[in-house]
């Protein structure tokens, strides 16, 4: 095993014993080739950091369980590179979805029961959030009401970015838990670019 498997292995040994410095570390020196790699690929900047910041969102909530059987930075790219395909086909069904979100018209393909649950998990959500500490319901609302990057973020609320990294972390987690036992079909997936649009 070379020096930088074996740097990388003890920095996930760290990352599942908690170490918000590890994920930091993680976090600093991986983004900006992942941010250039998902670009290259893409080419649309609000989208690719996104999905950067969707990995590393991953990554920290399952610590835990995470297994890397290959290098960091190969796993990295591989998750930025899966995300992005599936950004690819999931474009027009989410385009579709957004529409109808926005005209809450049933004749656009929604029953009046499906309608309900739309408007039902809309105000679920809303719910959760207004019980979110101050900070993380400020830096959610910043990223999905607002639409501004992790950095803009950052600088909004004069904290690091891994912080808000970290705010919005547990804020989708939250969300996760909250609504585990909704069963809207195709809604619960609960991306993060689905959540922008159910509040």
């Amino acid at each position: 095993m070379s020096e930088k498997e074996l740097y990388e292995k003890r920095l996930l040994e760290r990352i599942k014993d908690d170490s918000d410095s590890a994920f930091e570390e993680i976090y600093n020196r991986y983004w900006p080739m992942l941010f250039n790699f998902g670009m290259r690929k893409l080419n649309q900047r609000e989208v690719v950091e996104g999905i950067v910041q969707e990995v590393f969102i991953d990554i920290w909530v399952r610590r835990k369980a995470i297994d890397v059987q290959q290098s960091l930075s190969t796993y990295l790219h591989s998750c930025v590179h899966f995300r992005i395909i599936n950004q690819y086909k999931s474009r027009a069904v989410r385009v579709k979805y957004l529409e109808t979100l926005k005209s809450q018209d049933s004749e656009l393909g929604l029953t009046v029961e499906e309608m309900i649950q739309f408007k039902d998990l809309r105000l679920t959500i809303k719910g959760i959030i207004r019980h979110f500490p101050s900070q993380r319901k400020k830096a959610y609302k910043l990223r999905y009401n607002k639409g501004l990057s992790y950095r803009e973020i950052a600088e909004v609320m004069e904290i690091s970015v891994s912080t808000v990294e970290k705010h919005l972390i547990r804020a989708i987690k939250d969300l996760r838990v909250s609504l585990r036992e909704l069963t809207l079909t195709g809604v619960l997936a609960l991306a993060q670019d689905t959540l922008i649009w159910l509040h």
